[in-house]
This record gives structure tokens, C-alpha cells and sequence, in this order.
């Protein structure tokens, strides 16, 4: 059985302290870092203007769960999931609570 001491957490002497994440991914995957994160953020585009309005609004999950009747955990699980999963019923919802009208344009 290993002693306590020989089973550490703590960095290597050695170890580089970065002053940024930035930095840190420099060199390390950071295009590919760079890259994700833009694809999901064109995937959540809706999503997050729902989030900014709620938080403008100075509604909390739990408020806003409660105004539209559901659980917090629906709450976020909406806004934890993509565009493409969004139901326009709960897009309408959402926009109705935080004072934002929904236009439909299809061309």
C-alpha cells in the first residue's frame, strides 16, 4: 500500500506557470481549441441572446422556471443545450417573459 506521501497532487517543481489561458494554449492545440469554440458559439447564437435577456430581465433559473411553470432544471437545460434543440414554443415562451418579441422571417 502506497503512503500518503508518495501520492501527491501537487505540480512538479518544474512545472510553467502561464500568466493567461490564452498562453497556456499557445503551442498546445489552440487552433483547435480556437475552432470549437467558434462552432459552438454559431450554435448557440440564439441560446445565448436568451440567456443575456433573462440575466437583463433579473431573472434568476428559478424565476424564470417559475413564471413559465417548469423546473429550474428545464430552465437549464435549455440554455445548456444548442439552437437546432430549441422548440419554437419555447422560444416563444422564453421571449414572451423577457419582454422580447419574436420575429419569424422565412425567405
Amino acid at each position: 500500500m502506497a503512503s500518503l506521501k508518495t501520492i501527491s497532487r501537487r505540480p512538479a517543481a518544474s512545472a510553467r506557470t502561464y500568466r493567461s489561458v490564452d498562453e497556456m494554449l499557445r503551442g498546445h492545440g489552440y487552433r483547435r481549441v480556437a475552432d470549437a469554440v467558434r462552432q459552438l458559439s454559431a450554435k448557440t447564437k440564439l441560446i445565448d441572446q436568451l440567456i443575456v435577456a433573462r440575466v437583463a430581465a433579473g431573472l434568476t433559473q428559478a424565476q424564470m422556471a417559475a413564471k413559465l411553470r417548469c423546473s429550474q432544471s428545464r430552465i437549464s437545460k435549455i440554455e445548456d443545450s444548442q439552437d437546432a434543440d430549441l422548440s419554437l414554443g419555447d422560444i416563444q415562451a422564453y421571449a414572451r417573459i423577457v419582454g422580447l418579441k419574436l420575429k419569424l422571417d422565412l425567405r
